[in-house]
């Protein structure tokens, strides 16, 4: 018992912080691709999409740690970068990168 409990013990923080990565990870993508479906409409700029990040975050909390976002875009494409950290158990620092992209709505005569 001695030796098999600190290893079911860590294995069980292992598990959980799969699980925050995975969490971390999922909200990285939801704001990423807020991020795009706000600022691809007509007339919308990278900071609309910022915003829309931006309340991702508030939404999940602590999910994602040091939450940033970066825009790159074109005159008929827009990416989103979204990087931030997962929450350990373990002191793990794992770095989580999402990326989203998508074509810029425009007016064009039909």
């Amino acid at each position: 018992m001695l030796i098999c409990f600190p290893a079911v013990l860590m294995l069980l923080f292992l598990v959980v912080d799969a699980c925050n990565i995975y969490y971390a990870k999922t909200a990285a993508t939801t704001a990423a691709r807020e991020a795009v479906a706000g600022a691809r409409g007509y007339g919308s700029t990278p900071g609309e999409g910022v915003r829309r990040a931006d309340a991702v975050f508030d939404r999940v909390g602590d999910t994602l740690l040091t939450p940033s976002v970066s825009a790159r875009s074109s005159a008929d494409r827009i990416e989103f970068t979204v990087t931030g950290k997962a929450q350990s158990v373990l002191g793990l620092n794992i770095t989580v990168t999402e990326h989203a992209a998508g074509p810029v709505e425009r007016w064009s005569n039909p």
